[in-house]
């Protein structure tokens, strides 16, 4: 009988669920922005911010992967290689990756964390991404600031984040459940 229970309990925990990560999505009506904008309000809020040319985000959706968000009166209001978007993760934890649009020709684009609001800090290259849109591999950092900026002649748009799914607070107390009524029964049958 108990170790029916260990069973059931740890079936219970391989069984268990996962959250969805979010995704969000940097698209927009072709429209300027203020200097910064908050996204996915809540407890996974995202707030980009624009740095160069205008200082401006745009919001840009011309169809294909002509959409996401850029810098507006900037080169076709995309991000280019003197102007950056920089993103606040504060309130993101676990894996995220980007989807980068407007990538057509090699244009490449560059990565960058940070600690301080307006600093690029140091930067990962994406020189050929390969695809229209492209997206990046999963990143974990314990950086609050990633920037994205164009290398090169290049122009960029930041169409999307996601973030990785995490375990919900109920499968992790399943889980622990399982372990603790698992490590019960061994102990019983090592003691017996």
């Amino acid at each position: 009988m108990k170790l029916s229970l260990a069973v059931a309990l740890a079936l219970g925990t391989v069984c268990a669920g996962t959250a969805f990560g979010d995704t969000i999505d940097f698209r927009g009506p072709n429209v300027t922005l203020g200097h910064s904008q908050v996204y996915n309000p809540g407890p996974n809020s995202v707030t980009a911010y624009a740095f160069g040319g205008s200082n401006l985000l745009y919001a840009k959706n011309q169809g294909g992967s002509e959409h996401g968000l850029g810098i507006a009166r900037n080169s076709d209001n995309e991000i280019t290689s003197t102007t950056f978007i920089q993103l606040d993760l504060a309130n993101i934890s676990g894996p995220f990756s980007f989807l980068i649009g407007s990538t057509q020709n090699v244009e490449g684009f560059h990565l960058c964390f940070s600690n301080t609001l307006g600093v690029l800090g140091g930067c990962g290259d994406f020189p050929d991404p390969g695809s229209d849109p492209f997206t990046t591999p999963n990143f974990i950092t314990g950086d609050e600031f990633v920037s994205i900026q164009a290398d090169g002649s290049g122009t960029v748009l930041l169409d999307g984040l996601t973030t990785a799914d995490a375990p919900e607070p109920s499968s992790l107390l399943l889980l622990g459940t399982g372990i603790v009524g698992a490590a019960g029964v061994v102990r019983r049958k090592l003691a017996a």
